[in-house]
């Protein structure tokens, strides 16, 4: 009967631990630094750091007014993604 109750009590203990392991707060993030994303029905919470890697690996970034440079960048990258999407495709 004592070995009962021991083994009932650390079982207790174990899931009581679980318990307030699993119920631990979130960190917080600061909402001014996050952008709203919604992609298919579902929105997402984005940093800005997260979204600029972003933009510069697909090459979307935002190109200011009569900045040559940005827009040579952009023909360039889109120019290529066209190519790596059709070179295995048929020609019509």
């Amino acid at each position: 009967m004592e070995q009962k109750n021991i083994v009932f009590l650390l079982s207790l203990m174990v899931l009581l631990i679980s318990y307030t392991t699993s119920a631990r707060l979130l960190p917080t993030t600061n909402s001014q630094e996050n952008k709203k994303v919604e992609s298919n029905g579902i929105s997402y919470l984005i940093s800005s750091q997260v979204q600029e890697d972003f933009n510069d690996l697909m090459g979307i970034e935002e190109c200011e007014e009569k900045d040559e440079v940005c827009f040579q960048r952009r023909m360039i990258a889109e120019a290529h993604l066209d190519y790596i999407y059709t070179q295995h495709k048929p020609k019509p």
